[in-house]
């Protein structure tokens, strides 16, 4: 089972089977969205569910402090 993306970690992407997505359209600086791509091809997952994953993990940690 998929989790929810307001529960998605990097964790969750690395250990998921490939899952379809939809399209985002936000703007971020090129050097974000090419780290964003890089990744998103490394560890197989969409740059829709890589975002999710990234803003959850930072919120975790903003949370934290």
């Amino acid at each position: 089972m998929t989790p929810a993306r307001s529960t998605l970690r990097i964790a969750d992407l690395k250990r998921r089977p490939r899952a379809t997505a939809r399209l985002i359209n936000v703007r971020v600086p090129v050097s974000i969205l090419d780290a964003v791509e890089r990744l998103a091809r490394e560890l197989g997952a969409s740059k829709t569910e890589t975002v999710a994953a990234l803003l959850n993990s930072a919120m975790d940690q903003a949370r934290k402090r």
